[in-house]
């Protein structure tokens, strides 16, 4: 990654007091699949909840996991589904 200030060697995850990183995925889904997703999503570990939504995305997930790589393992999965067409997560910023 490069910053206005330059390179940054490593970036620093927000997670909560007791280590849990807290993220949600916006996922977009073939023409009908939207609530057959979801409900394979909302089955996953580390999944708080899936629901389907109207917009930019056609799923949200709510995501609470162990660590990064628990996280990344979880979005591989998700990407993996049949239906998925592309997805997004977006990990927890504190201000």
């Amino acid at each position: 990654m490069v910053t206005e200030q330059g390179p940054v060697d490593s970036v620093q995850v927000m997670a909560t007091e007791d280590g849990i990183v807290k993220a949600c995925s916006l996922i977009r889904v073939r023409p009908g699949q939207h609530y057959l997703v979801a409900e394979q999503i909302a089955s996953f570990e580390g999944v708080k909840s899936a629901f389907a939504v109207v917009g930019n995305a056609d799923v949200v997930a709510s995501i609470e996991v162990r660590n990064m790589r628990a996280l990344g393992a979880l979005g591989t999965k998700i990407a993996d589904l049949a239906g998925v067409v592309t997805s997004e997560t977006l990990v927890t910023a504190e201000a």
